[in-house]
Protein backbone atom coordinates (compact mmCIF):
# COMPACT_ATOMS: atom_id res chain seq x y z
CA UNK A 1 0.00 0.00 0.00
CA UNK A 2 0.93 3.52 -0.84
CA UNK A 3 1.46 6.61 1.10
CA UNK A 4 -1.45 8.51 2.33
CA UNK A 5 -2.56 11.58 0.73
CA UNK A 6 -5.54 13.95 1.85
CA UNK A 7 -8.05 14.24 -0.80
CA UNK A 8 -11.89 15.34 -1.22
CA UNK A 9 -14.20 12.91 -1.81
CA UNK A 10 -17.88 12.46 -3.36
CA UNK A 11 -19.68 9.27 -2.66
CA UNK A 12 -21.94 9.94 -5.40
CA UNK A 13 -25.15 10.28 -3.35
CA UNK A 14 -24.95 13.48 -1.61
CA UNK A 15 -22.94 16.73 -3.54
CA UNK A 16 -20.78 17.42 -0.49
CA UNK A 17 -17.28 16.79 -0.46
CA UNK A 18 -15.90 14.67 2.54
CA UNK A 19 -12.21 14.95 3.65
CA UNK A 20 -10.85 11.83 3.40
CA UNK A 21 -7.09 9.70 2.53
CA UNK A 22 -6.41 8.12 -0.60
CA UNK A 23 -4.04 5.61 -0.89
CA UNK A 24 -3.39 2.66 -3.33
CA UNK A 25 -2.32 -0.78 -4.10
CA UNK A 26 -1.57 -0.72 -8.05
CA UNK A 27 -5.26 -2.36 -8.67
CA UNK A 28 -7.33 -0.32 -6.41
CA UNK A 29 -8.11 3.07 -4.85
CA UNK A 30 -8.33 3.00 -1.25
CA UNK A 31 -10.79 5.58 0.62
CA UNK A 32 -11.23 6.26 3.97
CA UNK A 33 -13.46 9.09 5.01
CA UNK A 34 -16.16 10.22 7.26
CA UNK A 35 -16.21 8.43 10.93
CA UNK A 36 -13.66 5.50 9.27
CA UNK A 37 -15.52 4.31 6.74
CA UNK A 38 -13.28 2.57 3.69
CA UNK A 39 -14.36 1.66 0.06
CA UNK A 40 -12.26 0.72 -2.70
CA UNK A 41 -12.62 1.56 -5.97
CA UNK A 42 -10.80 -0.26 -9.42
CA UNK A 43 -7.84 1.87 -10.63
CA UNK A 44 -8.31 1.18 -14.12
CA UNK A 45 -12.12 2.57 -13.91
CA UNK A 46 -10.68 6.05 -12.82
CA UNK A 47 -10.99 8.65 -15.34
CA UNK A 48 -8.17 11.58 -15.06
CA UNK A 49 -8.78 14.94 -15.65
CA UNK A 50 -5.83 17.50 -15.08
CA UNK A 51 -6.46 20.54 -13.14
CA UNK A 52 -7.49 24.27 -15.18
CA UNK A 53 -6.64 27.11 -14.55
CA UNK A 54 -7.77 27.14 -10.58
CA UNK A 55 -9.71 23.98 -10.78
CA UNK A 56 -7.36 21.26 -9.50
CA UNK A 57 -7.20 17.61 -10.70
CA UNK A 58 -9.62 15.47 -10.36
CA UNK A 59 -10.64 11.66 -10.94
CA UNK A 60 -14.11 10.61 -11.93
CA UNK A 61 -15.41 6.85 -10.89
CA UNK A 62 -18.61 5.18 -11.76
CA UNK A 63 -21.84 6.49 -10.20
CA UNK A 64 -21.07 9.96 -10.05
CA UNK A 65 -18.02 9.01 -7.37
CA UNK A 66 -15.39 12.09 -7.66
CA UNK A 67 -11.94 12.43 -5.81
CA UNK A 68 -10.79 15.85 -5.83
CA UNK A 69 -7.30 16.72 -5.32
CA UNK A 70 -6.61 19.64 -2.63
CA UNK A 71 -3.32 20.63 -4.50
CA UNK A 72 -2.45 20.99 -8.84
CA UNK A 73 -0.64 17.82 -8.96
CA UNK A 74 -1.21 14.14 -8.07
CA UNK A 75 1.06 11.95 -6.73
CA UNK A 76 3.61 9.82 -8.56
CA UNK A 77 2.32 6.50 -7.12
CA UNK A 78 -0.92 6.75 -8.70
CA UNK A 79 -0.71 5.13 -12.06
CA UNK A 80 -3.55 6.46 -14.64
CA UNK A 81 -4.63 6.15 -17.99
CA UNK A 82 -3.08 9.27 -20.46
CA UNK A 83 -1.29 11.26 -17.20
CA UNK A 84 1.24 12.64 -18.48
CA UNK A 85 -0.32 13.66 -21.01
CA UNK A 86 -3.01 15.28 -19.51
CA UNK A 87 -0.95 16.53 -17.24
CA UNK A 88 1.22 18.76 -20.41
CA UNK A 89 -2.32 19.83 -21.70
CA UNK A 90 -3.05 21.39 -18.23
CA UNK A 91 0.35 22.88 -18.42
CA UNK A 92 -0.25 24.64 -21.70
CA UNK A 93 -3.74 25.97 -20.97
CA UNK A 94 -2.00 27.81 -18.22
CA UNK A 95 0.83 29.54 -20.98
CA UNK A 96 -0.73 32.55 -22.96
CA UNK A 97 2.10 31.10 -25.35
CA UNK A 98 0.43 28.22 -25.80
CA UNK A 99 -3.19 29.42 -25.28
CA UNK A 100 -1.96 31.75 -28.44
CA UNK A 101 -0.87 29.32 -30.55
CA UNK A 102 -3.87 27.15 -30.00
CA UNK A 103 -5.95 29.94 -31.02
CA UNK A 104 -4.23 30.55 -34.03
CA UNK A 105 -3.91 26.91 -34.97
CA UNK A 106 -7.95 26.56 -34.35
CA UNK A 107 -8.64 30.27 -36.53
CA UNK A 108 -6.49 28.49 -39.26
CA UNK A 109 -7.85 25.27 -39.16
CA UNK A 110 -11.48 26.52 -39.52
CA UNK A 111 -10.32 29.11 -42.73
CA UNK A 112 -8.74 25.83 -44.56
CA UNK A 113 -11.92 23.88 -43.70
CA UNK A 114 -14.63 26.42 -45.15
CA UNK A 115 -12.03 27.60 -47.75
CA UNK A 116 -11.04 24.00 -49.38
CA UNK A 117 -12.80 21.39 -47.20
CA UNK A 118 -16.29 21.95 -47.15
CA UNK A 119 -16.66 23.35 -51.34
CA UNK A 120 -13.96 20.19 -51.87
CA UNK A 121 -16.67 17.93 -49.96
CA UNK A 122 -19.63 19.22 -51.63
CA UNK A 123 -18.01 19.05 -54.96
CA UNK A 124 -17.47 15.35 -54.64
CA UNK A 125 -20.99 14.86 -53.19
CA UNK A 126 -22.85 16.78 -55.18
CA UNK A 127 -21.17 14.26 -58.42
CA UNK A 128 -21.13 10.91 -56.21
CA UNK A 129 -25.43 11.20 -55.84
CA UNK A 130 -27.47 9.08 -57.76
CA UNK A 131 -29.82 10.39 -60.86
CA UNK A 132 -32.55 8.89 -58.52
CA UNK A 133 -31.55 11.18 -55.67
CA UNK A 134 -31.06 14.38 -57.94
CA UNK A 135 -34.68 13.90 -59.62
CA UNK A 136 -36.07 13.38 -56.13
CA UNK A 137 -34.31 16.56 -54.57
CA UNK A 138 -34.69 18.68 -57.53
CA UNK A 139 -38.46 17.64 -57.79
CA UNK A 140 -39.02 18.85 -54.27
CA UNK A 141 -37.37 22.08 -54.91
CA UNK A 142 -39.33 22.66 -58.54
CA UNK A 143 -42.49 21.73 -56.39
CA UNK A 144 -41.55 24.83 -53.67
CA UNK A 145 -40.65 27.43 -56.22
CA UNK A 146 -44.31 26.58 -58.80
CA UNK A 147 -46.38 26.89 -55.30
CA UNK A 148 -44.27 30.43 -54.92
CA UNK A 149 -45.57 31.65 -58.85
CA UNK A 150 -48.11 31.39 -61.29
CA UNK A 151 -48.72 30.11 -65.21
CA UNK A 152 -46.79 31.87 -67.21
CA UNK A 153 -48.63 34.76 -69.49
CA UNK A 154 -46.44 34.50 -72.04
CA UNK A 155 -48.59 33.79 -75.32
CA UNK A 156 -47.83 29.61 -76.42
CA UNK A 157 -46.35 31.17 -79.87
CA UNK A 158 -43.47 32.70 -77.89
CA UNK A 159 -42.97 30.21 -75.34
CA UNK A 160 -42.44 27.50 -78.48
CA UNK A 161 -40.20 30.27 -79.89
CA UNK A 162 -37.89 30.51 -76.52
CA UNK A 163 -37.74 26.49 -76.32
CA UNK A 164 -36.74 26.30 -80.06
CA UNK A 165 -33.67 28.74 -79.25
CA UNK A 166 -32.85 26.76 -76.49
CA UNK A 167 -33.31 22.97 -77.87
CA UNK A 168 -32.53 23.93 -81.48
CA UNK A 169 -30.17 26.23 -81.28
CA UNK A 170 -28.28 26.07 -78.34
CA UNK A 171 -28.54 22.51 -78.71
CA UNK A 172 -26.77 21.31 -75.21
CA UNK A 173 -25.48 17.36 -74.45
CA UNK A 174 -27.60 16.92 -71.38
CA UNK A 175 -31.09 19.27 -72.02
CA UNK A 176 -32.75 19.97 -69.20
CA UNK A 177 -36.82 20.41 -69.17
CA UNK A 178 -37.92 24.29 -69.87
CA UNK A 179 -40.18 25.57 -67.40
CA UNK A 180 -42.28 29.61 -67.73
CA UNK A 181 -43.63 30.89 -64.45
CA UNK A 182 -44.46 34.12 -63.98
CA UNK A 183 -44.21 36.04 -59.97
CA UNK A 184 -44.70 40.01 -59.41
CA UNK A 185 -42.50 38.67 -56.41
CA UNK A 186 -39.51 36.81 -57.73
CA UNK A 187 -39.25 39.31 -60.97
CA UNK A 188 -36.41 38.89 -63.60
CA UNK A 189 -35.22 34.83 -62.29
CA UNK A 190 -33.90 32.02 -63.44
CA UNK A 191 -33.40 28.92 -61.44
CA UNK A 192 -31.45 26.07 -62.75
CA UNK A 193 -32.75 22.86 -60.95
CA UNK A 194 -30.84 19.29 -59.55
CA UNK A 195 -33.60 17.40 -61.52
CA UNK A 196 -32.24 18.89 -64.58
CA UNK A 197 -34.71 22.02 -65.05
CA UNK A 198 -34.83 25.36 -66.17
CA UNK A 199 -37.18 27.16 -64.61
CA UNK A 200 -37.39 30.83 -66.26
CA UNK A 201 -39.87 34.28 -65.38
CA UNK A 202 -42.12 36.12 -67.87
CA UNK A 203 -40.26 39.01 -66.13
CA UNK A 204 -36.68 37.58 -67.78
CA UNK A 205 -38.18 37.49 -70.91
CA UNK A 206 -39.63 40.93 -71.36
CA UNK A 207 -36.57 42.49 -69.69
CA UNK A 208 -34.37 41.23 -72.84
CA UNK A 209 -34.02 43.17 -75.60
CA UNK A 210 -33.38 40.10 -77.94
CA UNK A 211 -33.72 36.81 -78.23
CA UNK A 212 -29.58 36.55 -78.12
CA UNK A 213 -30.04 37.72 -74.64
CA UNK A 214 -32.18 35.29 -73.82
CA UNK A 215 -30.21 32.37 -75.34
CA UNK A 216 -27.29 33.36 -73.52
CA UNK A 217 -29.10 33.66 -69.78
CA UNK A 218 -29.95 29.90 -71.03
CA UNK A 219 -26.55 29.15 -71.46
CA UNK A 220 -25.41 30.50 -68.41
CA UNK A 221 -27.96 28.48 -66.73
CA UNK A 222 -27.58 25.24 -68.81
CA UNK A 223 -23.78 25.77 -67.25
CA UNK A 224 -24.47 25.88 -63.60
CA UNK A 225 -26.73 22.54 -64.56
CA UNK A 226 -23.45 20.88 -65.72
CA UNK A 227 -21.49 21.88 -62.85
CA UNK A 228 -24.53 20.92 -60.10
CA UNK A 229 -23.65 24.30 -58.53
CA UNK A 230 -27.04 24.52 -56.82
CA UNK A 231 -27.08 21.32 -55.24
CA UNK A 232 -23.15 22.33 -54.46
CA UNK A 233 -24.24 25.29 -52.86
CA UNK A 234 -26.84 23.88 -51.10
CA UNK A 235 -24.19 21.17 -49.69
CA UNK A 236 -21.71 23.61 -48.65
CA UNK A 237 -24.79 25.46 -46.53
CA UNK A 238 -25.11 22.14 -45.21
CA UNK A 239 -21.39 21.12 -44.53
CA UNK A 240 -21.88 25.26 -42.84
CA UNK A 241 -24.58 23.97 -41.13
CA UNK A 242 -22.97 20.85 -39.97
CA UNK A 243 -20.14 22.71 -38.50
CA UNK A 244 -22.50 24.61 -36.46
CA UNK A 245 -24.26 21.08 -34.96
CA UNK A 246 -21.07 20.15 -33.83
CA UNK A 247 -20.35 23.51 -32.21
CA UNK A 248 -24.13 24.17 -30.90
CA UNK A 249 -25.54 21.08 -30.93
CA UNK A 250 -28.55 21.88 -32.96
CA UNK A 251 -29.42 20.49 -36.02
CA UNK A 252 -32.08 21.91 -36.92
CA UNK A 253 -33.60 18.91 -39.66
CA UNK A 254 -30.64 20.06 -42.05
CA UNK A 255 -30.64 16.92 -44.39
CA UNK A 256 -34.70 17.59 -44.59
CA UNK A 257 -34.17 21.31 -45.86
CA UNK A 258 -32.02 20.76 -48.59
CA UNK A 259 -34.56 21.23 -51.32
CA UNK A 260 -35.62 24.86 -49.54
CA UNK A 261 -31.88 25.51 -49.08
CA UNK A 262 -31.36 25.13 -52.94
CA UNK A 263 -34.64 26.94 -53.76
CA UNK A 264 -33.01 30.07 -52.18
CA UNK A 265 -29.44 29.37 -53.67
CA UNK A 266 -27.68 32.00 -53.99
CA UNK A 267 -24.43 31.42 -56.00
CA UNK A 268 -20.95 32.07 -55.61
CA UNK A 269 -18.53 34.02 -57.10
CA UNK A 270 -16.81 31.33 -58.22
CA UNK A 271 -19.89 29.47 -59.60
CA UNK A 272 -20.98 32.93 -61.54
CA UNK A 273 -17.73 33.27 -63.25
CA UNK A 274 -18.26 29.14 -64.20
CA UNK A 275 -21.63 29.50 -65.34
CA UNK A 276 -20.42 32.58 -67.21
CA UNK A 277 -17.32 30.83 -68.97
CA UNK A 278 -19.73 28.05 -69.96
CA UNK A 279 -22.43 30.56 -71.57
CA UNK A 280 -19.63 32.77 -73.37
CA UNK A 281 -17.96 29.43 -74.91
CA UNK A 282 -21.44 28.02 -76.25
CA UNK A 283 -22.34 31.77 -77.47
CA UNK A 284 -18.73 31.84 -79.71
CA UNK A 285 -19.56 28.59 -80.74
CA UNK A 286 -22.96 29.87 -82.26
CA UNK A 287 -21.10 32.72 -83.41
CA UNK A 288 -22.11 35.21 -80.80
CA UNK A 289 -20.85 37.65 -79.09
CA UNK A 290 -20.49 36.93 -75.18
CA UNK A 291 -21.67 40.83 -74.74
CA UNK A 292 -25.10 39.44 -75.02
CA UNK A 293 -24.98 38.03 -71.35
CA UNK A 294 -22.96 41.21 -70.28
CA UNK A 295 -25.64 43.43 -71.55
CA UNK A 296 -28.89 41.73 -70.32
CA UNK A 297 -26.89 41.86 -66.75
CA UNK A 298 -26.07 45.44 -66.47
CA UNK A 299 -29.94 45.83 -67.96
CA UNK A 300 -31.26 43.66 -64.76
CA UNK A 301 -28.89 45.46 -62.30
CA UNK A 302 -30.19 49.13 -63.67
CA UNK A 303 -33.70 47.53 -63.28
CA UNK A 304 -33.17 46.79 -59.62
CA UNK A 305 -31.40 49.96 -59.10
CA UNK A 306 -28.36 48.63 -57.11
CA UNK A 307 -25.90 45.74 -57.72
CA UNK A 308 -26.51 42.98 -54.76
CA UNK A 309 -30.06 43.12 -54.07
CA UNK A 310 -32.99 42.01 -56.24
CA UNK A 311 -33.37 39.50 -58.20
CA UNK A 312 -33.02 36.79 -56.19
CA UNK A 313 -31.30 34.37 -58.23
CA UNK A 314 -30.00 35.83 -61.56
CA UNK A 315 -28.34 38.94 -60.11
CA UNK A 316 -28.24 38.91 -56.25
CA UNK A 317 -25.51 38.02 -54.30
CA UNK A 318 -23.74 37.17 -57.34
CA UNK A 319 -20.29 38.89 -57.43
CA UNK A 320 -20.10 42.60 -58.53
CA UNK A 321 -21.61 42.55 -62.16
CA UNK A 322 -18.74 45.26 -63.46
CA UNK A 323 -16.41 42.48 -62.27
CA UNK A 324 -18.81 40.11 -64.23
CA UNK A 325 -19.71 42.39 -67.11
CA UNK A 326 -15.58 43.26 -67.56
CA UNK A 327 -14.94 39.48 -68.09
CA UNK A 328 -17.85 39.00 -70.29
CA UNK A 329 -16.60 41.95 -72.69
CA UNK A 330 -13.12 40.85 -72.33
CA UNK A 331 -14.10 37.26 -73.94
CA UNK A 332 -16.44 39.13 -76.71
CA UNK A 333 -13.08 41.23 -77.45
CA UNK A 334 -11.06 37.88 -78.35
Amino acid sequence: MTDKITVRYYDGKRNVPFPAELSSDGAYLRIVYGDGQTVFHPLHQAEYIAAVGGIPPVLELPDDVRIEFIGNEIPDWLDLKHKTMLRHVGHFEKSWKWVGIGFVTVICVIFVLFKWGIPGAAYHVSRSLPDTTLKQIGDQTEQAIVQLTKASGLKPERRQKISDLYYKTLKPSAPAKLVFRNSKTIGANAFAIPNNTIIITDDLVRLAKNDHEILAVLAHEQGHLKERHSLQQALRGIGTGVFLLVITGDSNDLVSSLPATIAAAQYSQEFEFEADLYAATELQRLGLPPKHLADFLLRLQKQHGHEEHGATNLLSSHPLTQERVKRLETLSAK
